[in-house]
């Protein structure tokens, strides 16, 4: 991948906030927030879009327990 590519595509993704900054800014309690991590296999610190974010946890919320083919 050519360098200046490569040097964008970084910045971009730092540009998103961490899921963290997501559930505290829209007051996800700590047990959703741990199993949201928990299901969706995030660390502490990952990135993702507040669209990504939000879908995320309403799967999760409406969802059954397990992903499907797990």
């Amino acid at each position: 991948m050519p360098e200046e590519v490569k040097e964008v595509k970084e910045v971009k993704e730092e540009a998103h906030p961490t899921v963290e900054e997501h559930a505290e800014a829209l007051g996800v309690p700590p047990w959703a927030f741990a199993g949201l991590k928990a299901r969706m296999g995030w660390a502490v610190g990952v990135r993702v879009s507040r669209a990504q974010f939000e879908r995320a946890l309403r799967e999760f919320l409406s969802g059954p327990t397990a992903k499907e083919g797990s």
